[in-house]
C-alpha cells in the first residue's frame, strides 16, 4: 500500500486519504510491505563448482508464522528482532538538492555530504554519468534522510521476487506483467531515464502507464506502447526497467577460480568497499559468462533466500527458464558490485532476474541509479503507523 512517510519514519497518510501527495510535499511515497514468512524447497539440484544450481523448487508463502517456514530476512533487524512491516520504495530514486530547496534535474552535481535521495512523482531519476553514484555513495544520500533510510538490498529484492514468482506463477516479470521501459534508444553521453510518477493512476495495483514521458537532455517525449511505458508491481514503479539499481550490501568477491565470483552479503548496514568480517558468502558462484540465465544457486542454508543466478546458457532465452540476462566478468579477480533490473534499452534482457556483476566496486555508469527504502526501529512512530495500517486493512 503506497504511503507519505516523513523523514522520521511517521507516516503522514495512506493512499486515498485527502492529504496524501506523490510530489513530496507531504513526505516520500514509500509501500507499506508487511512481513510474510517463507518455505523454499529445492526439488532437483544438480551440482555447481561451488555449491548447487536448483533445477526444479516450490515456493510457498504465509502471512502468519507455520511450522517448516522462515521469516523473509527483509523483516528481521541485524540483531534477529522481528518487524512487523518496512517501507519500500514507490518510484526510482531522484536527488533533493538541499542547497537550492529544489528536485534535480538531469545529471546534477550532487552533495553526496547534504543532498537527500528521494522516492517521489515528477522527477528525474538520478543515474550515474556525471557523479560519483556508486554503492557506497547512494548509500549515503540515503542515510542523510535520517536513522533507518538506506538504498534497497538484496533481502528487498528477493521480497519481491518471491511475492512476483507465487503471485504471476512464473520467473519471467516481462510476460507476467510487462516489458516496463526497456525500449527507449540509447543517445550519447546522456541519461535516458524517463520522469517518474506515471504509475500513480494504478496506486496500489500491478500494471502498465497509459503514457509516459521520457526525458534526455532536457527534450521530453511521451510514449504510450509496451516497452516505453513504466510498469509498476503492488505500488513500485519500475521494479525493472528504466534504470539499473545499485543491491546494497551486495559485493561480487573472486579469486580468479571461482568463475564469475562469489557474491557476499553485508548481514547489516555496514557497507563497504572491500569483503569485511560483515559480509558472507552465499555458498556459489555466478556464472563466468554473459547470457541467458538458466539456473539459481543454492549453497549456504541461511542465504536460502536469494534469487542469484549460477548458470547461463546458450540454451536458455528471454521466454525460459527464467528469461532474464546476467552480465558477469570472466574468472573475476577482485571485487565487483552488484545492480539489478535492466536500463531503458535491454529491451527483452531486462526483467526481476536481470544482473549486471561486471564492474569493479565503486563504478558509476549512466544508467546505473538507486532506490530508497526505510526500515523501521520499534518504537512509538513504529507502533503508530503499524496501527494505522492494521485499521486500513481490518486487522
Amino acid at each position: 500500500m503506497r504511503c507519505n512517510v516523513a523523514d522520521n519514519g511517521t507516516i503522514t497518510a495512506f493512499y486515498g486519504d485527502m492529504n496524501y501527495k506523490e510530489d513530496g510535499s507531504n513526505g516520500q511515497v514509500m509501500v507499506y510491505q508487511p512481513k510474510f514468512y517463507y518455505l523454499r524447497t529445492p526439488i532437483k539440484l544438480s551440482n555447481g563448482s561451488i555449491g548447487k544450481i536448483i533445477r526444479k523448487e516450490s515456493i510457498i508463502l504465509s502471512s502468519t508464522a507455520q511450522t517448516g517456514f522462515k521469516i523473509h530476512p527483509l523483516f528481521l533487524t541485524s540483531e534477529g528482532e522481528e518487524l512487523d512491516y518496512v517501507l519500500l520504495p514507490a518510484f526510482d530514486g531522484g536527488i533533493y538538492d538541499v542547497s537550492r530547496n529544489a528536485y534535480n534535474g538531469d545529471e546534477p552535481s550532487v552533495d553526496f555530504a547534504a543532498d537527500l535521495l528521494t522516492s517521489v512523482a515528477g522527477v528525474k531519476p538520478i543515474g550515474g554519468l556525471n557523479n560519483s553514484l556508486n554503492p557506497i555513495s547512494a548509500e549515503r544520500l540515503a542515510n542523510n534522510r535520517g536513522s533507518g533510510w538506506h538504498i534497497t538490498n538484496m533481502a528487498a529484492e528477493s521480497a519481491n521476487q518471491m511475492l512476483e514468482i507465487v503471485e504471476f506463477g512464473s520467473v519471467n516479470g516481462q510476460v507476467s506483467l510487462g516489458m516496463g521501459i526497456s525500449n527507449i534508444t540509447s543517445v550519447g553521453n546522456y541519461n535516458c531515464a524517463s520522469i517518474t510518477g506515471s504509475t500513480s493512476n494504478l496506486g496500489n495495483g500491478s500494471g502498465s502507464a497509459i503514457s509516459t514521458v521520457n526525458e534526455i537532455n532536457g527534450s521530453r517525449t511521451t510514449y504510450s506502447n509496451d516497452g516505453e511505458v513504466a510498469i509498476s508491481y503492488r505500488g513500485m514503479e519500475n521494479p525493472w526497467g528504466n534504470l539499473w539499481h545499485f543491491i546494497g550490501g551486495t559485493s561480487i568477491y573472486g579469486t580468479g577460480i571461482t568463475q564469475g565470483g562469489v557474491p557476499h552479503i553485508c548481514k547489516n548496514f555496514n557497507y563497504s568497499n572491500t569483503i569485511t568480517d560483515d559480509y558472507e558468502s552465499v555458498g556459489f558462484c555466478v556464472p563466468s559468462n554473459q547470457n541467458w540465465a538458466s539456473g539459481f544457486g543454492y549453497g549456504n542454508i541461511d542465504y536460502d533466500w536469494v534469487f542469484i543466478p549460477a548458470e547461463s546458457s546458450s540454451s536458455a532465452n528471454s521466454v525460459y527458464p527464467i528469461g532474464d540476462q546476467t552480465w558477469t566478468t570472466t574468472n573475476l579477480n577482485n571485487i565487483n558490485e552488484a545492480v539489478v533490473g535492466g536500463s531503458w534499452s535491454f529491451k527483452d534482457y531486462n526483467g526481476p532476474f536481470c544482473y549486471a556483476f561486471d564492474k569493479l566496486m565503486g563504478t558509476s555508469i549512466k544508467s546505473y541509479g538507486a532506490k530508497l527504502m526505510f526500515i523501521p526501529t520499534k518504537n512509538t512512530i513504529y507502533e503508530a503507523n503499524h496501527n494505522a495500517w492494521l485499521q486500513r486493512v481490518g486487522g
